[in-house]
């Protein structure tokens, strides 16, 4: 993975891993029919400045490239993202 930022959080997937979007990444990401995805890269580590607070650090997420049936979705937080549980499909 890539570290930009000092994110307290370890990631999650790995290259290789399906995964689904969650409740809350479904409504941000726009009407995508496919429900699972590939991670195609390692985790990024990003960082979100907190412009209304310049005194405070950046707020920092990791984030991945997706493959989503014909569909590249590039990073896509990982708080969007669940483990693909082929029970629910």
């Amino acid at each position: 993975f890539l570290l930009i930022g000092n994110c307290e959080v370890e990631p999650k997937y790995k290259v290789g891993d399906l995964v689904m979007l969650n409740d809350f990444g479904r409504l941000v990401v726009d009407n995508n029919k496919e429900r699972v995805a590939l991670v195609i890269t390692e985790a990024t580590n990003m960082l979100y400045p907190l412009l209304s607070q310049p005194d405070h650090e950046p707020f920092c997420y990791w984030a991945y490239d997706l493959m989503m049936g014909e569909e590249l979705l590039t990073d896509i937080p990982q708080e969007f993202l669940q483990p693909f549980d082929d029970e629910e499909e």
